[in-house]
């Protein structure tokens, strides 16, 4: 603040040395320190250098000078107040002085030591023409700041006249208050005669220090104008202006882009507006047990504070910033909420046709509901990929479909569970590809010996078979080449995209379309459950999942071995019992059945009838080659496969029996 009050040039590398370097660092050369004022330059180094030199030179040739006739002259006497301007010689030397009047006195400040011997100094001083005076240029450093006049230790900052601070040319400052010329806070004119203040330069503080005492704040309403006068020599001059106001208490808006910005566990930024913001002593918040804490604020412009509040340690719920200002006992008071961890939205997408739409970010959890050009949609389903929340939202209006066009930007409204609402610009894109299932039909695999299984649902497609369907376009109207048919399971574990390309695809016309799906090729000896497909249009834009059929896997059946359960126990008793009892005997006599074959554990359970009356459950992990089964009443069994156990399937498989 000195420097810039008295024009002063710093050394700013010496603030980049210890601190005990600093004061000789700043202090040295000082053998150039002489006040240099543009207000007052030094008129022999202005007539014998540069410019008016030359200017000289060319006026004395002109006609009205005699052509040159006074040349000689003209460079004599250039040349002596030179030599004047340089004088030295072995007996004096002339050592300029600084003068500060103080008073009927005048104190010299010199460059170097006088001498007294030879060669003995002349301190050279300089006095003020004789002529008008011109009032030193002293003026506001920010003409647009606005200062509080009810401050205690109010300093009006100006620069520009470092005579103004060094010396006492300039005396006798007031700050005049015209309390006339500004305007109420309802716009209106004020009216009123102006009173002064006392002011003081004070250089360390870079301005004036204002005595604002016996200010009557009672009559001032809204912005007023100060001027700052004073005298300089014995002539009075007015100096700049500012711009000024008083403590009143008001009422504070929070900006609107930190509406829902405090959020606990970090320190947040507030912004907060009010007609006398200059006019603020203290921040302080209270939270609702009522413990209070100062924050850190400054000035971001004439009518705005911006405030650092720390919630690294507060919970959610409400809070209230007290804002202090000078002069006044009870402070404004801001209620303000504090909010969990928001969620983070990055994107809305939804397509032209549709009634759903996806939401990015993180935290969706929170989200309650969405509102797009009046159309609300509900949460359906979050699941999270790529490191981030993806959120489904669906709307049950049956004008969705029709309410948004591709292309057409739209603001999605986005409701949270603590009822805050955050905001966010979207597009509507293209209608996604669309394909309608036309016909479908297995075709059984290429080995030699037909199925023993027949499955019982047309709907259920065997693993080692064939899938032939046909797809129609309805959007676009032409199935592009480009475009693909992805065909998984219901959890997406197992999937396989069919193209044109690859073979699997097959335009039969511009809009119609035969796929080809060999399961075991193409999704694996481990892929069963529900098929779905859908189109992924040539920019890579998904249509939605449609179901397309149910993929079982069949175990290989070789046949079916029986052996009666008492055969050496009915043999014996069949030597001594007459030939009538033999009859009832063999009538009774029961077998044991064993179904064989590959990869049985892919049975459910086998049963003799289609009730499944005593059926024969087949448990996890079984790794045998048989399996004992129910004697067959004929040479049909009912099967239910472990992929499908909803359905009865049947098989017809060799029967082979023991003789007796």
């Amino acid at each position: 603040m000195l420097a810039r009050s008295l024009n002063i040039r710093l050394d700013q590398q010496c603030f980049d040395k210890p601190t005990a370097q600093q004061a000789p660092c700043l202090t040295q050369n000082t053998d150039q320190l002489v006040l240099d004022d543009a207000h007052s330059q030094n008129m022999v180094a202005t007539l014998t250098t540069g410019a008016p030199t030359d200017l000289l030179a060319q006026l004395s040739s002109t006609p009205t000078a005699r052509g040159g006739y006074y040349s000689p002259y003209i460079g004599a006497v250039v040349d002596v107040v030179r030599i004047l301007g340089t004088a030295h010689s072995a007996q004096y030397q002339y050592i300029p002085a600084l003068a500060l009047p103080k008073h009927d006195e005048l104190n010299l400040k010199l460059n170097n030591p006088p001498s007294f011997r030879d060669p003995k100094s002349v301190l050279v001083i300089g006095l003020p023409p004789v002529r008008p005076t011109l009032p030193p240029p002293l003026r506001a450093v920010d003409a647009a700041q606005i200062s509080c006049l009810s401050k205690p230790d109010l300093v009006l900052t100006a620069d520009g006249a470092p005579l103004v601070y060094a010396t006492e040319m300039a005396h006798n400052f007031v700050l005049h208050v015209e309390n006339g010329s500004g305007e109420t806070r309802s716009g209106e004119k004020q009216s009123g005669a102006g009173f002064d203040l006392p002011a003081k330069p004070d250089p360390a503080r870079g301005g004036f220090a204002i005595e604002n005492h016996p200010m009557p704040a009672s009559a001032i309403d809204g912005e007023i104008t100060g001027v700052l006068r004073g005298n300089w020599g014995f002539g009075l001059f007015d100096g700049p202006h500012f711009r000024l106001r008083v403590s009143r208490a008001g009422q504070w808006t929070v900006a609107s882009k930190d509406a829902s910005a405090m959020i606990v566990g970090r320190e947040d930024t507030l912004h907060i507006k009010s007609y006398d913001a200059s006019c603020v002593s203290e921040v302080l918040v209270r939270d609702e047990a009522g413990k209070q804490a100062s924050v850190e604020w400054k000035a971001a412009k004439p009518d705005e504070l911006e405030v650092k509040v720390p919630l690294q340690n507060a919970s959610a719920g409400s809070l209230k910033m007290l804002v202090k200002k000078f002069g006044l006992h009870d402070p404004d008071e801001i209620p303000l909420h504090t909010y969990a961890e928001a969620s983070r939205l990055d994107s809305f997408s939804i397509h032209a046709n549709d009634s759903d739409g996806v939401l990015k970010g993180t935290r969706l959890d929170e989200v309650t509901s969405l509102e797009v050009n009046g159309m609300t949609f509900n949460p359906e389903n979050l699941s999270r990929a790529n490191q981030q929340d993806e959120l489904r939202l669906v709307s049950h209006d049956p004008l969705v479909t029709a309410a948004f066009d591709a292309g057409v930007p739209i603001v999605a409204r986005v409701t949270l569970m603590d009822g805050r609402t955050l905001v966010l610009n979207a597009f509507v894109e293209p209608p996604r590809p669309k394909l309608a299932l036309l016909s479908k039909n297995v075709q059984a695999g290429a080995s030699d010996i037909p199925p023993m299984i027949h499955l019982g649902n047309p709907e259920e497609l065997p693993q080692d078979a064939r899938l032939n369907f046909f797809l129609k376009s309805q959007m676009p109207e032409a199935f592009p080449p480009a475009e693909k048919v992805e065909v998984a399971t219901a959890d997406e574990a197992f999937h396989v995209v069919l193209s044109v390309k690859d073979g699997n695809l097959t335009l039969q016309d511009s809009k119609t379309v035969f796929a080809v799906l060999d399961p075991m090729k193409l999704l694996g000896p481990s892929a069963f459950g529900r098929l779905k497909f859908r189109p992924i249009g040539s920019d890579g834009v998904e249509g939605d999942w449609q179901p397309l059929m149910n993929l079982v896997r069949v175990p290989e059946l070789k046949g079916v071995h029986c052996v009666p359960s008492a055969k050496a126990t009915e043999t014996n008793a069949a030597e001594r019992a007459p030939s009538s009892e033999k009859g009832t005997s063999s009538a009774k006599t029961e077998e044991n059945c064993q179904l064989t074959g590959d990869k049985l554990f892919l049975i459910d359970a086998v049963s003799a009838d289609p009730d499944f009356t005593g059926a024969v459950t087949v448990p996890d992990g079984f790794v045998d080659a048989a399996l004992s089964i129910p004697s067959p009443k004929g040479k049909t069994l009912y099967i239910k496969l472990r992929d499908d156990p909803a359905t009865v399937n049947t098989a017809v498989v060799p029967m082979v029996s023991s003789q007796p």
